[in-house]
């Protein structure tokens, strides 16, 4: 059954390369290896690039470059599915540190699916989510006396932050246990398992803190965590950094998630490390969408061990396990028949949306628009291009001095004052007209629908010269 729910979350995790950040990652990854170091300034812009870049990412570009070139599409797709499957082994294994019926924790597996379903792709942050995923199995084994793997996160960390800035989870999650075993020490003195533990918890967060300088852009690693989490521009312009919305269908797991949450802490008595992952894990979840992975990690092995508990308490369980015993055979048909219809089904539908990459990228990215310029060489100059468009565009033309982007999704390192005019021009804010004349530009590459191209299309200075029902490209008279 558990078996069955872990196959079953393919039909989420496994997505076809739809993050308009994957286009400029991967020519960032072709330029690491054909110059052999990383960039020392903004590659892309015309309007932010003189300035420093500090690439917190570099280790999965590379990597990523390489799996694109040796497979494509379908490849990148089945690695990072890959990834985010082992992040739900860790998820299980942390569940199995308690007694949890097989029903309950495949179902808790699924909700954890679906509280991520706006999140999960190929994407660099699964990197992240696994690790994390990793790091509270361990700590969660740490904490119980069960082995001292987490003595090599120091090891893992030097890795991670070459990879991703998500290893600042990794941290997070040991400083919260070190946090919680001090209180404990602190409380009952004369526990020594307490003291032993606090003190070893602090020594591997230094250890793994130190760990993560071990990069070639060092104390900058941390430095742009911080200005992620601290972005209020980004929060605000950038979806995925917006509380969840529940009246959207796609954020419906992540309040079904906290539902059964309130419904846990009901059911059991927990310890202060699973109040504090417990609280941390809410205000994760409700203050961004991105953060439904980590919440779901954090959250999801304590939720099963309430319910597991509180079935193992009730009074129908010698029942039921009575009634499974006499009728043994034949719900191990019933149920090895539903995992196999449920495997059949879910490799299937991941195969169909694998299949479909092509029609995918067309719907999502100005393909159309992109093949005109391409045609037009001698249109525009400066452009000004729509925020999620902009790695699409420095995949087709970077190195095209006349098609560099006004910006990408490196929101971190072009800067708040640029998105924020971004975010004026594209909502056709009073000031779009003067951004647009301080940058120089005399192209738009925007979507029909936008504000900002139903106010060229009555602007007299601008002309529409191209328009496929999704792209539209105006050009200045």
């Amino acid at each position: 059954m558990v078996g069955a729910a872990l196959v079953a979350i393919l039909v989420v995790i496994c997505r076809r390369v739809g993050d308009p950040d994957f286009w400029w990652h991967m020519e960032t990854g072709s330029w690491i290896i054909d110059h052999g170091s990383l960039p020392s300034h903004e590659l892309f812009t015309y309007t932010v690039s003189g300035k420093t870049w500090a690439d917190q990412e570099w280790g999965s570009e590379v990597l990523g470059d390489l799996i694109f070139r040796a497979g494509g599409f379908l490849a990148f797709s089945l690695i990072y599915t890959a990834v985010t499957w082992v992040g739900f082994w860790f998820i299980w294994r942390r569940i199995g540190m308690e007694r949890v019926p097989a029903l309950i924790a495949g179902a808790c597996l699924v909700v954890a699916a679906l509280a991520g379903v706006e999140v999960w792709g190929p994407r660099s942050q699964m990197i992240s989510f696994a690790l994390t995923c990793l790091t509270l199995y361990w700590v969660e084994a740490y904490l119980r006396d069960r082995d001292r793997h987490l003595y090599l996160l120091p090891l893992v960390m030097v890795v991670w932050a070459n990879l991703h800035g998500g290893f600042v989870y990794g941290l997070a999650v040991v400083g919260l246990a070190a946090v919680t075993e001090t209180a404990l020490w602190l409380l009952s003195p004369r526990d020594g398992a307490h003291r032993r533990r606090s003190l070893r918890l602090w020594m591997i967060l230094l250890a793994s803190g130190v760990a993560g300088l071990v990069n070639p852009i060092t104390i900058n690693a941390y430095l742009a965590a911080i200005k992620v989490q601290t972005s209020a521009v980004q929060q605000s312009f950038i979806a995925e950094w917006q509380s969840p919305n529940f009246h959207v269908a796609g954020e419906l797991g992540i309040e079904l998630m906290l539902l059964l949450v309130v419904a846990a802490m009901a059911l059991r008595r927990p310890r202060l490390w699973d109040a504090l992952l417990t609280v941390v894990g809410i205000y994760a979840a409700l203050s961004a969408v991105r953060n439904a992975p980590l919440a779901a990690a954090l959250l999801i092995p304590m939720v099963a061990w309430s319910f597991g508990g509180a079935w193992e308490r009730s009074r129908w369980r010698d029942r039921f396990a009575e009634w499974v015993r006499r009728r043994g055979g034949d719900l191990l048909i019933i149920i090895s028949a539903g995992a196999l219809i449920v495997t059949v089904a879910a490799v299937g539908f991941a195969a169909n949306t694998l299949s479909t990459q092509t029609a995918s990228t067309a719907a999502n990215f100005p393909v159309g628009a992109a093949d005109w310029l391409a045609a037009h060489p001698d249109v525009g100059t400066r452009m000004f291009n729509a925020y999620d468009w902009g790695g699409y565009l420095i995949y087709r033309f970077y190195g095209d001095a006349n098609r560099r982007v006004f910006i990408y999704g490196e929101a971190t390192e072009v800067g708040n004052p640029l998105l924020q005019q971004v975010s004026d021009v594209e909502n056709a804010n009073p000031d779009w007209q003067t951004i647009l004349s301080e940058h120089g530009v005399n192209y738009v590459v925007e979507r029909t629908s936008s504000a900002l191209s139903m106010a060229l299309s009555v602007d007299p200075g601008w002309e529409q010269v191209y328009d496929d029902g999704f792209a539209v490209i105006f050009v200045k008279r």
